[in-house]
């Protein structure tokens, strides 16, 4: 994420300072500006699949932990399937509006 978070730092510092070295026509900053936001995209798409298929991955392996428990009998299931449905709620959420907000 970090990774992600400096890409589009750099692409959009690289794009603004590409277009200011230009010249100060409308047309040469917006296509600066427009490349770097194509860029910015498409590292962006990947990355929100990457985080969607980590999240597929904590699902499978937290249903397998509470298996698991359930079949060994331990007495504390529910609290354990909680815990991991509830944090793969918040991440599936969290995912969606980090897309939103930066798409």
């Amino acid at each position: 994420m970090k990774k992600l978070l400096l890409s589009i730092y750099f692409s959009a510092t690289t794009a603004i300072l590409m277009a200011q070295s230009s010249s100060a026509k409308k047309g040469s900053i917006s296509k600066g500006l427009s490349d770097a936001t194509e860029e910015v995209r498409s590292v962006f798409d990947s990355a929100v699949s990457l985080l969607y298929v980590v999240c597929a991955l904590m699902a499978i392996i937290g249903a397998f932990h509470v298996y698991s428990k359930w079949t060994s009998g331990d007495p504390d299931v529910t609290k354990a399937a909680a815990g991991w449905v509830g944090g793969l709620i918040f991440v599936g959420v969290a995912i969606t509006i980090i897309e939103s907000v930066f798409l």
